[in-house]
């Protein structure tokens, strides 16, 4: 008959709570007033724990009062009361929250109501809040929090009391309004949590109340439910359950699941029938096979043959405490397929050397995680989530082959897939804008200073440098030709180019690029007309 057991996190949170109210005492610094945002916080998710908690409670007691309505209606109607009372506390609470909130900060009701603690800009404002929770009183007598105060005592008297009088020291019920013994300056209940503290610390212990008002209504429920239990089934939902591993198998693996019913006793071990199950007429059309059963569950094993779609059917039976037996049937599929490896280049069907060439690999039915990939003729470089680099080392075609590590510690090759591996295109060489043959000021060329190269209609990135180059021209009558090094125009180039007149030609030729590949190639000449 024992209250609900905290969790570490309800504990760590009230740890929390009463340490922030001891540094009350102190100045309130900025870390002081997030620490209470990050409590407040905790206090939240933990009353939105406590609700779900409860209209679950509230649900298993909907199914008894079915099941027994003579027997469970009158806890029930207790449940309903102690429920109906939590909840107008607890909006009473919140209401309260939300004015302290709209008059400290001095915003609307419609803000108020939605706004995040971290985003109120008077949270350090004790002014207002002291106003509104004591008022002109100095033990709290006119100011809200004594209203509450007699709210929480009326509250935990009234749900105490369906509390029999041989249990009331065995449930507890954390509502505590009693003045502090440890105050030094012999403060009330209302003093000591309300006066003279800021607005986010008024709100956390407000908070702090609403966790205790639901934990009261879940201590008391929680009593009353087990006070008419006397081994009904204590959920709101009977059905057989299938739980498989996975519903995609490999030919030759295994398909598991677990048949079982939800939340069935594990003292009793149901019966689990799996075969062609007839849910109309109740009956198998063939004899159909036991299962074995632990713990209240079916463990299901089959052997896998054929590709496809795989049905399933058959049922649970269990008996029930008055010992009538149950039937719950159930039905699935699953999907049996060959290994399947795929590998997915992610820009072309090829893959080109010296770059880094983004693939993909996967497996239907098999987490990456799980997947050993190698490669021949090729480094990969492994990105994460299937996600690779290829990048060839020769020429002709790159293997990748895939090893599965299947879960009962056996390798299984899922095969390869074979690449073809390209060399990067033949760049073009540019001086400007120029490609092939063009005109240009004699100002502009005479500023060129390199000849460069690039990849045209080439979806990677991948940068070109010329390597030498022979440039011949032709100005009155007079032909030269000199052969560089390198891309950059040297100065030689450049006093060629400064007696060059206008309307001579000027001839780029014997162009050498290299690009990532580190493969040297013969680039097409350029002709640049000087005007």
């Amino acid at each position: 008959m024992a209250s609900a057991k905290e969790t570490p996190r309800q504990k760590m949170i009230g740890m929390m709570y009463l340490v922030l109210t001891a540094l009350l005492a102190l100045n309130v610094s900025k870390d002081i007033l997030d620490a209470f945002i990050v409590v407040d916080k905790g206090l939240q998710n933990t009353n939105l724990n406590f609700i779900d908690r409860n209209e679950n409670l509230y649900a298993q007691f909907d199914l008894a009062k079915s099941v027994d309505p003579v027997k469970v209606q009158p806890n029930w109607q207790k449940a309903q009361d102690v429920k109906k009372r939590s909840a107008e506390l607890f909006s009473y609470i919140d209401q309260l929250q939300k004015q302290l909130i709209k008059e400290t900060d001095g915003i609307s009701a419609d803000i108020a109501d939605t706004i995040q603690m971290a985003n109120i800009s008077s949270k350090d404002n004790y002014d207002t809040p002291t106003n509104i929770l004591i008022g002109d009183s100095e033990d709290g007598s006119k100011g809200a929090s004594r209203e509450l105060k007699n709210k929480l005592n009326e509250f935990k008297k009234t749900i105490s009391a369906y509390i029999a009088p041989e249990d009331q020291k065995k449930v507890s019920i954390d509502i505590n309004t009693d003045d502090p013994k440890a105050s030094e300056n012999n403060e009330n209940w209302e003093m000591y949590n309300f006066y003279h503290r800021p607005l986010v610390a008024s709100l956390t212990i407000l908070s702090k109340l609403k966790n205790d008002v639901k934990n009261a209504e879940s201590t008391v429920v929680d009593y009353l439910l087990k006070e008419v239990d006397d081994g009904n089934l204590k959920f709101d939902t009977v059905a057989a359950k299938v739980i498989a591993q996975s519903n995609y198998v490999l030919l030759g693996e295994e398909y598991k699941a677990d048949l079982f019913v939800a939340a069935f006793s594990k003292t009793k071990d149901p019966e689990v029938l799996v075969g062609d199950y007839n849910e109309s007429t109740k009956s198998f059309s063939t004899t159909p096979n036991k299962v074995e059963t632990q713990k209240g569950m079916g463990k299901y094993t089959v052997k896998t043959n054929k590709e496809g779609i795989v049905s399933y059917s058959g049922v649970i039976k269990m008996t029930s405490p008055k010992g009538k037996e149950m039937q719950f049937p159930f039905k699935s599929e699953y999907i049996v397929a060959k290994p399947a490896l795929t590998v997915a280049v992610e820009k072309m069907n090829v893959v080109y050397r010296g770059l880094d060439n983004p693939i993909s690999v996967s497996v239907p039915g098999i987490p990456t995680e799980r997947l050993s990939v190698s490669a021949t003729n090729a480094t990969l470089v492994n990105l994460g989530n299937g996600q690779f680099n290829l990048i060839p080392t020769g020429d002709g075609v790159a293997n990748v082959n895939v090893i599965a590590n299947m879960e009962n510690g056996e390798k299984r090759n899922m095969g390869t897939m074979t690449l073809r591996i390209k060399r990067i295109p033949k760049p073009v060489a540019k001086l400007g804008n120029i490609t092939s043959e063009g005109s240009m000021s004699k100002g502009e060329f005479d500023s060129k200073t390199t000849l460069e190269a690039y990849y045209d209609n080439f979806p990677y990135q991948a940068t070109c440098k010329v390597t030498s180059f022979t440039m011949s021209y032709l100005t009155n009558g007079v032909i030269g030709s000199v052969n560089i090094s390198g891309n950059n125009i040297s100065d030689q180039l450049k006093t060629i180019y400064k007696s060059l007149k206008r309307g001579s030609k000027v001839y780029f030729e014997n162009i050498i690029g290299v690009g990532p590949d580190g493969q040297p190639n013969k680039l097409g000449a350029l002709t640049v007309k000087v005007n």
